[in-house]
């Protein structure tokens, strides 16, 4: 019925999306460890992730630096979607499933009071015909076949009436379930880089080649699935009403009877008795609308194969954007009313890469790669980031930051794509994803063997899809051993959002120049919520 593969991973809409592309959050060890931070912190080669004019405030004795490669991922569960799907998956789709399958208690019961209500239409069909012999005898002989068979349809009645509540119980904890997971996003981010950079302060430049994947989601419960399992329930009621109206008017003719066989108008009380049994033998429940157009759930007394084996419409949809870049950093220290201030530019060309896969929830289909290729949609473009820094203080041990990223926006299509799964063949409208400009600020104080820093995003940052907006506030520290071991910790929260923070540790090896660098990041109230690591090797000379 539904996909631990698709449900569990990933995720349903429908519609036509806009969305906007990821948070600022360069993927690199050492400035994950100290809760991403690095406007006013960032070290030589990774100063073009963060701001290019960082090149420019390296000290003299700083040669070049090479990193290679730098590895990093993010996974955040903001609503615990993974943990509720696999908890329905688990324990209520199997009582669903069981409920409704060949041979089930709820299934048989259907059956056997389909069977009764024919048997006691027979029974009710022998009195009526007794009734216009006008035999008294006769008319008794077959009440009381009728009144057996009436019991025994009663009988029938309680075991499907015992099911109506777990029925509806099963049914409304699905859906309510379902329901609750709805539109609960899960992202990820996947990104590698290396970069070369020759600091200095007249001249400083780097060169710098990143990919960064982005896929974003959510699960939509479409109203068409919940009408559709909310309907067994009422269904099921709907029979269970006939049929107990049908026993109790049978009661009262046969009451009369038996005080007199002969009274006038019995077949007038007889008929419309034999027409609601009949109904029940062969019991046909309201259409209900599905995906796959209006089906029975009951047909002909029974359980329709429709109804075993419900095809849901709600979908699995995954976004995603990647983009690659090459680029080129600059950078200088110019003097300005007796102040240096470092000025750094990175023009840089750009491969964005935009997919779109969707199926339906309860398809057999796994996440197709080829389906996912089919949606590739590719764009290059040139982009800009330019950063400024400032160094003050009695030492110039204080640094002020402030870097634009991207600052030649674009929106980009994505692909419409045919819904795997779907019987009608039903199309799905992509919409955009944009690459906006990007704003943060940072100050750092650096000394000998201590760095603190603070970044702060001085705008919003829409999601790739469905996520929450992002404007994060982080602060981070380093202590440096000798220039040879570091420990770094840091702390981030995003100001558009609750219990939306992690917290970083991280450490660094680099005897000889060597850099070694690893940093792991996680919410310190629920690790599911968000995690990452970053990994990167690097030579500094």
């Amino acid at each position: 019925m539904i996909k631990r593969s698709l449900l569990a991973a990933t995720i349903a809409t429908i519609g036509a999306q806009s969305a906007v592309a990821a948070p600022f959050m360069p993927m690199d060890a050492r400035g994950l460890a100290m809760g991403n931070t690095g406007v006013a912190s960032a070290q030589r080669a990774h100063a073009p992730a963060y701001n290019p004019s960082l090149l420019s405030q390296a000290h003299e004795s700083d040669d070049f630096a090479l990193l290679f490669p730098q590895i990093g991922v993010n996974v955040a569960d903001e609503e615990g979607l993974v943990d509720d799907a696999n908890d329905i998956i688990d324990e209520i789709v199997p009582k669903f499933e069981d409920l409704f399958k060949d041979n089930s208690d709820f299934s048989n019961n259907v059956n056997a009071l389909s069977t009764s209500a024919t048997n006691l239409s027979n029974a009710i069909t022998n009195l009526q015909n007794a009734i216009s012999n006008n035999n008294a005898s006769q008319i008794l002989s077959s009440a009381n076949q009728a009144k057996t068979s009436n019991q025994n349809l009663k009988q029938s009645l309680d075991g499907v009436n015992q099911q109506i509540n777990d029925v509806n119980t099963v049914t409304e904890d699905l859906n309510k379930s379902l329901d609750a997971i709805s539109g609960n996003p899960l992202r990820g981010r996947f990104g590698v880089g290396a970069a070369l950079a020759f600091p200095g302060k007249k001249f400083a430049a780097a060169l710098s080649v990143n990919a960064d994947a982005n896929f974003s989601g959510r699960a939509l419960f479409s109203d068409q699935d919940q009408n559709l399992i909310s309907a067994y329930g009422k269904e099921a009621q709907k029979l269970v009403g006939q049929a107990s109206d049908a026993s109790q008017n049978l009661d009262q003719v046969l009451q009369e009877i038996e005080t007199n066989p002969l009274a006038p108008g019995l077949v007038s009380k007889v008929v419309p008795i034999l027409n609601q049994v009949n109904n029940v033998a062969n019991y046909t429940s309201d259409p209900v609308e599905t995906a796959a157009g209006n089906i029975l759930l009951f047909k002909n007394g029974q359980l329709s194969d429709e109804a075993k084996e419900p095809d849901l419409n709600s979908q699995v949809q995954i976004k995603a954007i990647a983009v690659a870049e090459a680029a080129l950093s600059i950078s200088r220290e110019f003097e300005f009313f007796g102040e240096k201030v470092a000025i750094g530019l990175t023009p840089k060309l750009q491969q964005i890469e935009t997919f779109h896969f969707v199926t339906e929830i309860d398809s057999d289909e796994d996440i197709d790669a080829d389906a996912v290729e089919d949606s590739r949609e590719s764009y290059n473009k040139v982009n800009l980031d330019i950063g400024l820094s400032y160094r003050f203080g009695g030492e110039d041990k204080w640094i002020l930051g402030l870097v634009g990223k991207n600052l030649i926006g674009e929106e980009f299509d994505v692909a419409d794509v045919e819904v795997k799964g779907s019987k009608n063949k039903l199309t799905l409208d992509g919409g955009t994803i944009a690459l906006n400009p990007q704003y943060r600020a940072g100050l750092a104080y650096s000394g000998d063997w201590v760095t603190v820093a603070a970044d702060l995003d001085l705008v919003d940052n829409e999601p790739v899809a469905f996520e929450k907006a992002t404007q994060y506030a982080a602060v981070g520290a380093e202590l440096d051993i000798f220039d040879t071991v570091q420990f770094r910790a840091g702390y981030r929260t995003n100001l558009k959002g609750s219990n939306d923070e992690v917290v970083s540790l991280g450490a660094g090896f680099s005897p000889f120049g060597v850099h070694l660098d690893l940093a792991v990041m996680a919410n310190p109230n629920d690790p599911k919520k968000e995690a990452g690591v970053a990994l990167e090797t690097g030579f500094y000379f």
